[in-house]
């Protein structure tokens, strides 16, 4: 089996813009989540990770500025993790063969924003002056990994998957098949979304979805305890991942390994969650089997944790069903109340945190959890502790019935 190994973050969320500071803020627990006028709702409030003051010039500087100006915020934010992920590998594309260099990106609501705040535009416009040659470059779905490769000269496999919430994992998974089958050398993986209009505004809150905190933003999320629900950010996370023969080719010191990945669905209503967490405990079950990790090496669990009682509640049944008596031993984290809910973003940061969590042997806090009662389960409340276990899992949930497990390796235990 060929070995697949993270050698770069790219993370672009809210007041971050590299691994480093990404990982200071995962280990304080320090939320990021501020609140801001509701988007299309009068005097409303809402507690929102927002990418503020982003300047598409700082990350992409080094393409011709007429290239990427013409692209869509959304698109922008996407090349530019994308951009900070291989600053962080120290790794130039044009250096590659390019035909075995891939791009897989996934997003939940990619477009979403661009096409309302086109169709609102009509009250204004006529159709013949809004819909021109720049809306089928910049506006057909995929479209941000398309430019990306189009920039760095990528001429290996490109696509975008749309797994609702499990897009980023689901496109890193994709990716980590093609590494594995011998067919790329290196990829460049993850998931975007910058959706935080009106409409999104008013689904989530007609669903009862959304966060009813107004007076600390920071307090927003506090999942698997309080059941909060959601409060949302928006961003890109994007990793490098080569083969590990070709990051000891160039000098590249991994930060961990990807050894399994698994995306299923529970088959059922795409509204409801599995209350017993089967489908994901299959999946993990599963993906332990395949890489012949056993259950004792497994020292956490980034979870979906989005603070939705349906899902916390599946999630503590699939950590007993997979660990049994030795549960409360693995700590089920949640990074959510640090950044929000990032749509298919969300995913890919699941992952980023499990790898960063072995790369420094240090378990990270979920933020506004309580401390655990003697026996129960265990958020890593009240701050982080050493973890000197080889693997640790990240697991997301979906709109739609989507469940994503991938496991990762600290670099050197494979």
């Amino acid at each position: 089996m060929i070995e697949v190994v993270v050698t770069g973050i790219g993370p672009l969320v809210a007041n971050c813009a590299d691994r480093h500071t990404l990982w200071t803020q995962l280990r304080a627990g320090a939320s990021q989540l501020v609140l801001e006028p509701a988007p299309g709702a009068p005097g409303e409030q809402w507690p929102v990770g927002r990418l503020q003051g982003f300047d598409a010039d700082r990350y992409l500087a080094r393409f011709p500025r007429d290239h990427y100006a013409r692209y869509h915020r959304e698109q922008q934010v996407c090349l530019a993790a994308m951009a900070v992920a291989l600053d962080d590998a120290r790794l130039d594309p044009a250096a590659c063969q390019r035909e075995r260099v891939g791009i897989f990106d996934g997003t939940s609501r990619g477009g979403f924003d661009h096409w309302y705040e086109r169709i609102r535009a009509e009250d204004h416009q006529p159709a013949h002056a809004l819909y021109t040659r720049r809306e089928l470059l910049t506006g057909t779905p995929g479209q941000a990994a398309n430019l990306a490769a189009c920039l760095l000269g990528v001429r290996g496999p490109v696509c975008t998957v749309n797994a609702t919430c499990c897009s980023g994992a689901a496109a890193i998974g994709q990716a980590c098949r093609e590494l594995e089958r011998g067919d790329l050398d290196v990829a460049i993986a993850g998931g975007h979304d910058v959706a935080l209009s009106a409409p999104m505004y008013h689904m989530y809150r007609e669903a009862g979805l959304l966060s009813q905190e107004r007076v600390d933003a920071r307090r927003a999320v506090r999942p698997y305890v309080e059941h909060s629900r959601n409060a949302f950010g928006e961003g890109a996370v994007m990793l490098v991942l080569e083969t590990r023969a070709h990051a000891a080719r160039r000098g590249a010191t991994p930060l961990a390994t990807i050894d399994g990945f698994r995306l299923g669905n529970n088959g059922a209503h795409p509204l409801h969650v599995d209350a017993r967490g089967a489908r994901a405990s299959a999946l993990i079950g599963d993906v332990l089997t395949r890489a012949e990790v056993p259950r004792a090496d497994v020292g956490f669990v980034v979870g979906h944790g989005n603070g939705v009682e349906q899902s916390d509640r599946s999630e503590l049944a699939y950590l007993r069903a997979v660990f049994a008596e030795r549960a409360p031993e693995v700590p089920l984290i949640s990074v959510k109340p640090v950044y929000g809910h990032l749509f298919g973003a969300s995913s890919a940061l699941n992952v980023a945190a499990a790898i960063l969590m072995l790369h420094h042997g240090w378990i990270v806090p979920t933020a506004n959890a309580p401390a655990a009662a003697p026996g129960a389960l265990d958020h890593a409340a009240g701050g982080g502790r050493r973890c000197a276990a080889p693997a640790g899992l990240a697991v997301s949930y979906g709109l739609g019935g989507h469940n994503a497990v991938t496991l990762v390796s600290a670099a050197g235990a494979a």
